[in-house]
């Protein structure tokens, strides 16, 4: 992966991590975009994400909360899946 740094406006340090890091997926409101960076969680569930398309790369949105405010839903691979809170805290994406 080739990161390009525009050179008028040098990044810091701090901020490098930041963009790498990204911000979990629950965090996202109604309507914002992001790339799954990467998947922190335990290997059982890390796997069963990974299996449903939840793959470092892939575009991912945020469709609509239900009623109760949990699971959410997102757009991924061109299908709707409804993830819980605690699983989508695992997934980190970049906005």
């Amino acid at each position: 992966m080739v990161k390009i740094i525009n050179r008028e406006s040098p990044v810091t340090g701090q901020e490098a991590a930041g963009l790498e890091a990204g911000v979990a997926l629950d965090s996202l409101t109604p309507g914002q975009a992001g790339t799954i960076l990467r998947i922190d969680a335990e290997s059982a569930l890390k796997l069963h994400l990974m299996e449903l398309g939840f793959i470092a790369g892939s575009p991912i949105a945020f469709l609509m909360s239900t009623p109760f405010g949990d699971p959410n839903i997102y757009a991924l691979r061109g299908t709707s899946i409804a993830l819980r809170k605690s699983e989508a805290k695992c997934i980190r994406v970049r906005i």
